[in-house]
């Protein structure tokens, strides 16, 4: 029976860092891997921002740096379209992932690093407990 007991608390702890290993494994690739920017639509970022910004070198390398990120390709192509700036905020706004795009990864990542206190917990608990009764 104490085995069995001690079998249950260590349980605990290891199913909290499984958990937690999911999650921020997960919240990790969907804020890494979920801003990529295709060649083709950075290059047309890259050549609006030298036709806009062409005349201070400085603006242009630092904005044309920035092209590989989907919300600055949608805001060049926006401005170089003349389109307003609800228009412009709209299109910014999706190609970043709109609000649940944007949180969900954030979000993973928490409840990873919430999990990974679940299992430092569940892991002291067990310690300061050896027989593993509550």
């Amino acid at each position: 029976m104490k085995q069995v007991i001690q079998e249950s608390s260590l349980m605990k702890p290891i199913l909290f860092l499984c958990i937690a290993a999911i999650l921020l494994a997960a919240g990790s690739y969907l804020h890494f891997a979920g801003s990529m920017v295709p060649a083709a639509d950075q290059q047309r970022c890259e050549g609006i921002v030298a036709d806009i910004y062409g005349d201070s070198e400085e603006a242009a390398t630092s904005l044309a740096g920035q092209c590989d990120q989907p919300g600055m390709v949608a805001m060049m192509d926006a401005r170089a379209n003349n389109l307003g700036a609800e228009e412009a905020a709209e299109a910014i706004s999706s190609a970043n992932g709109g609000l649940i795009g944007t949180f969900l990864p954030y979000a993973l990542i928490g409840a990873g690093i919430g999990a990974l206190g679940g299992a430092f917990a569940a892991f002291r608990q067990r310690r300061g407990n050896p027989e593993g009764r509550a």
